[in-house]
């Protein structure tokens, strides 16, 4: 696998007045050519801090990238200048916001707001970049693209506004696609409709996605790759197939017992208790206070991420102490 982003031991802060929110907290991962990796958890856990601290859109105050590397392409994202980061941003690194309706400017066109893009990346005149951005609503199935150009964000339905979106993300073809929750305000057809979309345009134009989502569901439907998170750290990373034929982790088993299914007709099994305070992170495993599977040293010992099986990673002391006890057994019966 040919890579194009590794993120190193990342740490991501806000200073509030209650103390310092530990936002994201050590995490990593490697994202290959073409991949498509998702990135699930609850509200809070981290998620789309972790994306915009790749594009280095964190609010610098109250916000900080405190520690770690991003490497993209061999360089290292955190060291450069914000003029350097302005040339990535919307050309090499894309990245489609959770609200189409905020993101896209009431007062100009859609072909001015996707020319723009266009403009400023690829040095194109304006008459060759409104040429492109009829090519871009082409392949994101706007129909009447050279009329629709013309037309207001206001004019377009919330399906449309997200296929806007993703034709202005795609317009340089970037490396890289972040999307934070693309298709949370919209239904389920168009929802299935836009996640489509995004495997098509993967195949065509070969960018790597990233999918920050809550929803277990687009996770199975879109991604080759899984990294949950909770309390700002990674708990479980592998292949999407191993995720959900063998999870872990007791989060995710606990992601995954709140998920609906139509092959399984049981009461569904939600999550006791609340997620973490991240200002007062507890001294061990952050799930401790949640966790049905809780061992003493858990509680102020924190578990690292390590492999458990090949392409498996899982930060628990209890996956540890499962693994240890089979290895033990396999150890008895040969002897």
């Amino acid at each position: 696998m040919e890579l194009i982003l590794e993120v190193k031991d990342l740490h991501t802060e806000f200073k509030t007045e209650e103390g310092v929110i530990k936002a994201v907290n050590g995490v990593s991962f490697k994202l290959g050519k073409g991949a498509i990796l998702g990135i699930v958890g609850e509200s809070g856990s981290g998620k789309s801090v972790t994306s915009l601290s790749i594009i280095r859109l964190i609010p610098e105050p109250p916000g900080k990238i405190v520690s770690g590397e991003i490497i993209f392409q061999g360089e290292n994202l955190v060291t450069k200048s914000e003029e350097e980061m302005r040339k990535i941003r919307g050309n090499r690194i894309a990245m489609i916001f959770q609200d189409p309706m905020t993101s896209l400017n009431p007062v100009l066109t859609i072909g001015e707001q996707i020319a723009e893009t266009i403009m400023v990346h690829e040095g194109l005149s304006k008459k060759e970049a409104l040429k492109k951005a009829v090519e871009m609503l082409k392949k994101v199935r706007i129909p009447e693209p050279e009329r629709r150009l013309r037309d207001y964000p206001h004019q377009f339905s919330g399906g449309m506004r997200q296929r806007v979106m993703i034709a202005i993300a795609l317009s340089c073809n970037p490396d890289i696609l972040i999307a934070d929750e693309p298709t949370t305000a919209l239904d389920v057809t168009i929802q299935a409709q836009i996640l489509n979309l995004m495997k098509e345009l993967n195949k065509d134009f070969g960018s790597a996605i990233i999918l920050i989502t809550h929803s277990l569901g687009v996770v199975a439907e879109l991604c080759s790759e899984v990294l949950v998170m909770y309390a700002g750290e990674v708990q479980e990373l592998s292949n999407v197939f191993t995720i959900f034929k063998n999870p872990l982790h007791p989060y995710t088993q606990g992601l995954l017992l709140s998920l609906p299914r139509l092959d399984i007709k049981k009461r569904l099994v939600p999550i006791q208790g609340q997620p973490p305070n991240l200002a007062h992170l507890p001294e061990g495993c952050s799930f401790f206070p949640r966790c049905r599977y809780r061992l003493p040293e858990c509680r102020d010992n924190k578990p690292k991420l390590r492999e458990i099986t090949y392409g498996h990673w899982v930060r628990c002391w209890w996956v540890e102490k499962e693994k240890e006890e089979k290895l033990e057994g396999c150890k008895s019966t040969r002897s």
